[in-house]
């Protein structure tokens, strides 16, 4: 399988997952009071935040949605059997997004302002809370005995989310963490939701218990392999594909796998990158090359690096292992090396 064939593969299974799911989705979010409604729409980029419709708005890849699409196409039915789960998990993961927005008050999001900047912080929150309520609500009206299972699944993903941001914060107001708890962060907060997508896919379409647990455990690992090449990216990436400047983790002052790898390095440069962070004042811009150097001395970004390969590396063996169709299987290894990596 070329390169070009397998990237042709993961754009068209994003095409189809955004066709199936969108007719359904505007439909539940039309569920919503009229002006949650809107407010919604607009975070989804249907339309501005005068309501006129949107033409050059960045949409969603519906990552998610599609894993939940190829598991239920895996295990030998329909995608459209699995649709409904898919509709909840974008609302779920739609729900952090407002929610993170305004966490971290970030003023963008794939090209436009954020809805508590364009709309306010209380509004915001609300919506957000309406789409985790119709996520809930979306797969209930399902009612059978896979779906109920497929909610607990919902709802387990909701604790796990929550969790994973409280320890996020915990890490913003300087608590000192270890690799370790970073990577349980980023379980809870990143992988949770990635394996309830492809967890619900299978589940409606009765799936046996050993593929439950085999695409979940590979989409755990999927998740700390994504975050992790995240960490990389947001100090290192290239702004024209990350939508953000160079260095943007450092100038906010996160905490990530590349810092917390530095400095658990027990080097020259790790010493010298925790001196700079209990500086009161703070780095200048001009800083921050020097402290990504130092990062990049102290063995932080590469360490980094290999953790993602190596995570990666393992949420394929573990599809190597799923007794299914080798199609899909070739077709969900394509789709995670595209999450991780943006390219196929």
């Amino acid at each position: 399988m070329t390169d070009a064939h397998t990237s042709e593969s993961v754009a068209a299974q994003l095409t189809r997952a955004r066709e199936c799911i969108l007719p359904p989705l505007r439909e539940a979010v039309n569920r919503l009071h009229p002006h949650l409604a809107h407010v919604c729409g607009y975070h989804f980029g249907w339309w501005s935040a005068d309501g006129e419709p949107s033409e050059n708005a960045v949409p969603s890849k519906f990552l998610r949605a599609t894993l939940t699409l190829l598991a239920a196409e895996a295990v030998g039915e329909s995608p459209h059997t699995a649709v409904p789960g898919a509709v909840a998990v974008e609302l779920l993961h739609n729900h952090s997004l407002l929610h993170d927005d305004v966490i971290d008050q970030d003023d963008l999001r794939r090209g436009r302002r954020t809805v508590w900047s364009a709309y306010g912080t209380g509004t915001a929150v609300l919506a957000g809370d309406a789409l985790a309520a119709l996520s809930v609500s979306h797969l209930s009206r399902v009612g059978t005995t896979p779906a109920k299972r497929a909610l607990v699944m919902l709802l387990n993903a909701f604790q796990c989310i929550c969790a994973g941001q409280a320890a996020d914060l915990e890490l913003e107001r300087g608590r000192a963490v270890t690799v370790e708890d970073y990577l349980q962060m980023a379980a809870d907060k990143t992988s949770a939701l990635l394996a309830c997508a492809a967890g619900i896919g299978a589940v409606l379409c009765g799936a046996d218990e050993a593929t439950i647990v085999r695409l979940q455990a590979a989409c755990t690992d999927l998740g700390l392999a994504w975050q992790a090449a995240n960490d990389v990216e947001d100090i290192w990436g290239d702004p024209a594909v990350t939508g953000k400047p160079r260095l943007s983790d450092l100038r906010q002052g996160k905490t990530t796998l590349p810092v917390l790898a530095a400095l658990a390095s027990n080097t020259p440069a790790g010493r010298e990158l925790a001196a700079c962070r209990t500086s009161t004042t703070g780095p200048n811009p001009e800083d921050l090359e020097h402290i990504a150097d130092l990062i990049v001395r102290a063995g932080g970004r590469a360490a980094t690096e290999r953790l993602a390969l190596n995570k990666l590396n393992s949420a394929e063996a573990h599809l190597r292992k799923l007794h299914v169709p080798e199609p899909s299987r070739h077709t969900l290894t394509a789709l995670f090396r595209f999450i991780v990596t943006r390219s196929a």
